[in-house]
């Protein structure tokens, strides 16, 4: 992906913080650089991701960025 794109991302994650607007992220996918970037952009907003398989779609790894939580939930 390019990094202008991605840092815009960021950018609007950051300001939907300060707008105090939570984003919640549901992601099904293996890729490690696309699990970062998920992992990135719910930091820089403090909001929610949730990280599943095609696999295994009953669990969810579960994190909260806000309390600094991380749960796995079946």
């Amino acid at each position: 992906m390019d990094r202008r794109i991605l840092n815009r991302c960021l950018n609007l994650a950051a300001q939907c913080k300060k707008l105090k607007i939570p984003i919640t992220t549901f992601m099904i996918a293996t890729d490690p650089y696309l699990q970062r970037f998920v992992a990135e952009f719910t930091e820089v907003n403090q909001g929610k991701a949730f990280f599943a398989t095609l696999d295994n779609l009953g669990a969810f790894i579960f994190r909260d960025f806000e309390s600094g939580r991380q749960k796995t939930l079946y």
